[in-house]
């Protein structure tokens, strides 16, 4: 094994390279080991830091810095969420809701209160159909 030495641009693995992975050299094996953090953690680290930071923020105003980051600095995953209800982080690309006028309920326009992420958990127990 060697520490992978690819630029996170090169890497064929952009969605999940924590440019600190172990790669092994075997040719055909590219899975990452022993450094490997998930997108998700790293943003949960980030997150827990910021709730726990003096002045401490809320967890939604932590998020909101989260969200510049991922939206406005682009340098975090725009996939992962807080739920509108837990105000848990969950990785959109593998679980949860958004919540939209793209959804209907009893044949008219979802009301706003459902509008937003939920997590698996979480999500509004009501018969939601896609328009």
């Amino acid at each position: 094994m060697k520490n992978c030495t690819l630029d996170y641009n090169d890497c064929t693995n952009k969605k999940t390279h924590c440019r600190k992975c172990t790669r092994s050299t075997d040719p055909g094996k590219g899975e990452l080991t022993d450094h490997y953090v998930s997108p998700l953690d790293q943003v949960n680290k980030i997150y827990e830091f910021l709730h726990g930071f003096k002045p401490k923020l809320s967890y939604k105003k932590a998020f909101s810095v989260i969200y510049f980051l991922q939206e406005h600095i682009r340098c975090l995953p725009d996939h992962i969420e807080q739920c509108q209800d837990c105000l848990e982080l969950f990785d959109a690309d593998k679980e949860g809701f958004c919540l939209s006028n793209d959804y209907e309920l009893d044949g008219k326009d979802l009301p706003e209160k459902y509008h937003g992420h939920w997590c698996d958990n979480c999500v509004p127990a009501v018969d939601f159909q896609m328009k």
